[in-house]
C-alpha cells in the first residue's frame, strides 16, 4: 500500500546564520524568533503588499508552501500560499509535524495479535508509531515521515525499542514508569527532547474479573496524574504534544465476535476481561438492544445488562477523568500542548478484531484507529483526506 499524506518537504540550509531556535529554513518563522507567530504573519502580509523587503534568509524561512490546496511544500517562491500557511500556523489552526513520536500504552500499543497470532507483538502495525511499509495502517509515524522526511526522526526497526514504550498488560499505574523511560530515551534523538507522545492506557484498568474490581476511579486518577506530573517535570517532555486517547468502547470487540464459536468457547474464557466476556453468549432482548449498549432494555438478560454497565462506566467515569484532568494540565501551562482525543464513538466490526485472540484490534483495526485519531488532531484538520465529501 502506498502511504498517502500531504507533504512539507523541509530543506536543510548550510551556512545560514539563523538562530538555533529556528526549526528549519522553510519553517514559516520569517523573523527567526524560534516560533511562528503574529509578527511572521504581519511581515508576510507586508512583503506581499510591497511595504517590506525580506532578506534572502527571511524569504527562505517564509517559503513554506505554494498555492496548491492540500499539498504544501517549498517551491522557491514566496507567495500567497505561504502567507496562508503562516497564518494558520500563527493562529494555531495548523501545525508542523513533531520532530519525533514516542508511544505509551498496553497491548494495543504493542499491536498484540494484530495478525491473529495469539500473544505476538506487532509494533510495526501500531496505529501511532507503526512503520510497516506495505500494510493497511497509515500510522501517525508514517504520516509525519511523509510530511517532513528531512526533519522527522521516524520510527523503524532499529529505533522502535526506545520510541515505543508500550508493554502488554500495562495499567494506569505503569504510566509514570513509561514516561520516565521516554525521558531517558530522548537523549538518543537528534533534538534531545520528545516532539510528540501518544498515550493509550486504561483498558486493563476497566477489564477486570467483575464490575466491582475495576481500578478504583480515585486511584486511577492519582496514577494518571503521576504520569502527567512526570512528563510535566522534565524539560525533555514538557513542551511535547501529548496525545491522550480515551479508552475505546471495548464493548464493540465483544459484539464483533459474539457469534464466533472459536472465540466464545475456546478463547474468551482465557481473556482477563470477565466483566465483559463472562458467559459470552448474547442474551440481549434483540439485535436492536445488542447494538445499543448505551441503554438497558426491559427483557435484557443479566449478562447483557452487565456488559452495558461496563460500557457505561467507561463512558461516564473513566474517560471523563482522562479528559478533565488533562485539561487542568493544559490550562495551568504544565503541559501546554496536550490534547485529549475521544474515540468512544468508534465501532469495531469483525474485520477490526483479530481472529486469534478475538479481542485485540487487527491490522484493519489499527488502520481504523489511525485514520480516526489522525483526523481528530490539529494535523488532520489540514488534511484533505479528513474532510467530508461535498
Amino acid at each position: 500500500m502506498y502511504k498517502t499524506g500531504f507533504r512539507i518537504a523541509v530543506l536543510l540550509c548550510t551556512g545560514c546564520l539563523a538562530p538555533p531556535a529556528a526549526l528549519a529554513v522553510h519553517d514559516g518563522d520569517i523573523n527567526m524568533s524560534g516560533d511562528v507567530d503574529i509578527v511572521d504573519m504581519l511581515w508576510a502580509t507586508q512583503a506581499l503588499l510591497g511595504t517590506r523587503t525580506l532578506t534572502p534568509i527571511e524569504e527562505q524561512h517564509g517559503d513554506i508552501a505554494p498555492l496548491v490546496a492540500g499539498s504544501p511544500q517549498p517551491d522557491g517562491n514566496f507567495n500567497l500560499g505561504d502567507l496562508l500557511v503562516i497564518t494558520r500556523l500563527a493562529l494555531g489552526i495548523f501545525s508542523l509535524p513533531p520532530a519525533n513520536l514516542f508511544n505509551i500504552g498496553d497491548s494495543i500499543g504493542e499491536g498484540e495479535a494484530a495478525d491473529g497470532t495469539i500473544g505476538q507483538a506487532h509494533h510495526e502495525t501500531v496505529w501511532s508509531t507503526g512503520y510497516h511499509p506495505t500494510d493497511s495502517v497509515n500510522a501517525f509515524n508514517e504520516r509525519f515521515e511523509g510530511i517532513t522526511p528531512v526533519n522527522y526522526y521516524e520510527n523503524k526497526v532499529g529505533r522502535d525499542l526506545f520510541l515505543n514504550h508500550a508493554v502488554s498488560g500495562s495499567v494506569m499505574a505503569n504510566f509514570a514508569g513509561q514516561a520516565q523511560g521516554i525521558i531517558a530515551a530522548t537523549a538518543q534523538t537528534p533534538t534531545g527532547s520528545a516532539g510528540m507522545i501518544s498515550v493509550l492506557l486504561g483498558n486493563n484498568d476497566v477489564c477486570a474479573s467483575s464490575l466491582a474490581t475495576m481500578t478504583d476511579p480515585a486511584l486511577f486518577e492519582s496514577q494518571y496524574r503521576a504520569g502527567l506530573d512526570t512528563l510535566a517535570a522534565s524539560a525533555a517532555t514538557r513542551e511535547a504534544r501529548i496525545h491522550v486517547s480515551g479508552i475505546p468502547a471495548i464493548y464493540w470487540l465483544w459484539n464483533a465476535k459474539q457469534n464466533n464459536f472459536w472465540c466464545r468457547v475456546f478463547v474468551w474464557p482465557l481473556v482477563p476481561c470477565e466483566n465483559l466476556l463472562d458467559n459470552p453468549g448474547n442474551d440481549c432482548l434483540n439485535d436492536v438492544s445488542r447494538n445499543d449498549p448505551d441503554n438497558i432494555y426491559p427483557g435484557d438478560g443479566a449478562n447483557c445488562q452487565r456488559r452495558k454497565q461496563f460500557h457505561q462506566i467507561i463512558r461516564n467515569t473513566y474517560n471523563p477523568i482522562l479528559r478533565d484532568v488533562l485539561d487542568e494540565y493544559v490550562q495551568s501551562g504544565d503541559l501546554p500542548n496536550a490534547s485529549y482525543i475521544d474515540i468512544y464513538d468508534v465501532k469495531f466490526f469483525s474485520q477490526h478484531v483479530n481472529s486469534g485472540d478475538c479481542f485485540h484490534p487487527s491490522t484493519a483495526g489499527h488502520a481504523l484507529l489511525a485514520d480516526i485519531e489522525w483526523c481528530r488532531t490539529i494535523f488532520g484538520s489540514s488534511d484533505p483526506q479528513c474532510q467530508p465529501p461535498p
